[in-house]
């Protein structure tokens, strides 16, 4: 029937439902709660966890609520305009109805008249019937005028439910984008428990935590040795987090745990990428999350690189997830991710090895003869890890076939840039990270003859000054473009454990750096002592570019912000010079510039004259070849 569908539903409920989705501000409460919680974490640095990612994981899980806020309002207000389209059609029909009615009240009126004139037994004059016919005929005419609109305003009613419908989908796509953007619950234990005999043929459960309460890496190690294989995976698919970062855990075994963590967190940056998009849809938003999907997106690129499981997805980048490794005989193999010792994103914890593990034990294999941790500075962070492991790459690939290295990012490193600016001089990273690096270094399980060494570069020399401090073990220690040891030593002296070990140091002569060493102050700083002239280290020689090719250029022609990172370059003079303090071979002292005296008796550097001086080398393993 004509004008049943404009005069279907309720106006009164559908504007009702569109008032409650608009005033409803359970997304909005929830949204400002959590951004007022950003506002005040944004204000630390320097703490035991990632003050980033917290603030980034706070911000991720606002995004969603904000879009259902968004979906209530567009949901409401799509609404609101329904039910004010069904009213006003509603009162058309009704007026075309009341209309029809009266139509065909005269439709029936007319032809009752003419059916009358019909009846007749004399026919009338022929001009009376048609003008009986004619009013009939218009009165039909009138009744067809109006149930035209009585259509018309069905096909609006059509178009106005369509428009709704499509406001209501596009409100539901918001809902489903917000949910398919909420991160999934952390995992946490559920208890599970293993049995291992105990003494006196007592029965010991064990459990993650259990394991944990232990604290001595050694007894760690003692109870996980007594279980089964099937017992260790329960334990770690129960709890990877904890397992895969417990000092006294096998290394191949921590590497087990943290692929499970490092996957489960990649699923959940990808949710964060999806969250952050749907400010894209929030009104003055533009570009302004643009620089923290980036981010995360280096983020996901760093943990494919380590597990090596998605190469298929960085074409463009040679090698990309490959390592090589060798074995027991010296031959090369080549594997997919590297071992991931911990990995703890809120910790801000990454730590891989890049070497051999022994296949009995899941450590350092006993043929091994040299094991290097790299602790790198400044601006490291999960996003730009592959550059730290590219280096590390490089400085195993320098070091031979019995040689393994750890990238120990082991705790939150001062970033650059922005309200970033001046933590490079603020202590608080150094002082969680030294403890860390300390418990870590000294409970590696390393075969007897096994050398281990560390290299420490720029804000890193803190972090590993106050490790030293803490009675951090090492046979020996570079420190490359130091930020200082740390405000809490004055020198070597002050390391218990390695005061009497080889210690060098490696700078570019016109790094950058030099001019805040030995500064000291106001809470900043990272101590009085100048580590290049500090007593019992040794300073070595840059160099050129390619060692020994002094048209490949030094060192320091790089500029003075890029000689920094230079000693690293790959063949360069530093660079052999790192390598060479880790496998013991030769290494090449440093000479300075020569100096000439003006006019006013001030003595000037020639630059670029000392890395012309004869080279001089030494054994790093014996410095009693140093000369005086």
């Amino acid at each position: 029937m004509a004008g049943e569908r404009a005069l279907s539903g309720s106006a009164d409920t559908v504007r009702d439902v569109g008032v409650a989705l608009s005033s409803r501000t359970v997304g909005a409460d929830v949204y400002v709660h959590l951004t007022r919680a950003v506002a005040g974490l944004e204000s630390g640095s320097g703490g035991a966890v990632c003050v980033d990612r917290l603030v980034t994981r706070i911000q991720a899980s606002a995004a969603p609520v904000n879009a259902v806020q968004q979906a209530d309002a567009a949901w409401g207000k799509a609404l609101s305009k329904f039910g004010g389209q069904i009213e006003d059609l509603k009162r058309r029909a009704r007026q075309a109805g009341t209309e029809l009615a009266s139509v065909e009240e005269d439709l029936a009126k007319a032809q009752s008249k003419l059916d009358g004139f019909d009846g007749l037994d004399a026919p009338g004059e022929p001009y009376a019937r048609r003008a009986l016919v004619q009013a009939v005929a218009g009165v039909q005419e009138r009744r067809a005028g109006v149930l035209r609109r009585l259509r018309a305003l069905d096909e609006e009613r059509e178009g106005a439910d369509s428009a709704a419908a499509a406001a209501i989908a596009s409100s539901r796509d918001r809902y489903l984008a917000a949910r398919s953007a909420l991160p999934e619950p952390p995992s946490v234990s559920t208890g599970v428990t293993v049995t291992v005999p105990g003494a006196g043929g007592s029965a010991l459960e064990v459990s993650a935590l259990s394991l944990a309460e232990l604290k001595d890496p050694e007894k760690i190690r003692a109870v996980w040795d007594r279980l089964t294989a099937a017992q260790r995976q329960a334990l770690i698919a129960d709890f990877p987090l904890l397992i895969g970062n417990l000092e006294g855990i096998p290394l191949r075994d921590r590497n087990t745990a943290n692929v499970i963590t490092a996957r489960q967190y990649r699923a959940e940056v990808e949710s964060q990428i999806l969250a952050f998009g749907l400010y894209r849809d929030t009104p003055g938003a533009g570009g302004f999350f643009d620089e923290k999907i980036a981010e995360l997106r280096k983020e996901i690129t760093s943990i494919d690189a380590i597990l090596g499981d998605r190469n298929d997805r960085h074409p463009g980048i040679a090698g990309f997830g490959e390592y090589v490794v060798y074995d027991e005989k010296g031959d090369p193999v080549t594997r997919k991710g590297t071992t991931l010792v911990a990995f703890n994103p809120l910790g801000d914890s990454m730590v891989t090895f890049q070497g051999m593990l022994d296949e009995e034990t899941g450590d350092i294999p006993a043929w091994m003869t040299n094991v290097a941790i790299s602790v790198p500075g400044t601006g490291s962070r999960l996003a730009t890890l592959t550059d730290d492991l590219g280096r590390t790459k490089d400085l195993f690939a320098g070091s031979g076939q019995t040689s393994g290295y750890f990238t120990w990012h082991g705790a939150p490193l001062p970033d650059t840039g922005g309200e970033h600016l001046l933590e490079a001089a603020t202590r608080g990273f150094a002082e969680v990270a030294a403890p860390r690096l300390t418990v870590f270094a000294n409970s590696l399980r390393l075969p007897q003859g096994t050398d281990l060494v560390v290299i420490a570069h720029s804000y890193g020399a803190a972090v590993l000054g106050g490790a030293e401090r803490l009675g951090l073990r090492a046979d020996r220690v570079v420190y490359v473009a130091p930020a200082g040891f740390g405000h809490t030593a004055t020198g070597l002296e002050d390391f218990p454990n390695t005061k009497d070990k080889p210690h060098f140091a490696i700078q570019a002569r016109n790094d950058f750096i030099g001019a805040t060493q030995g500064l000291s102050g106001f809470g900043l700083g990272h101590g009085t002592t100048d580590v290049l002239t500090a007593p019992g280290v040794v300073r070595l020689e840059t160099g050129y570019l390619r060692d020994g090719d002094p048209g490949s250029g030094t060192i320091e022609s790089t500029g003075w912000i890029e000689a920094h990172s230079a000693v690293f370059t790959r063949n360069s003079t530093a660079f052999l010079n790192i390598v060479g303090v880790v496998t013991g071979a030769p290494v090449s002292l440093y000479h300075p510039d020569s100096t000439w005296v003006d006019s006013y008796g001030n003595y000037i550097d020639d630059p670029g004259t000392g890395v012309k001086k004869p080279v001089e080398r030494i054994s790093p393993l014996d410095l009693s070849e140093v000369p005086e």
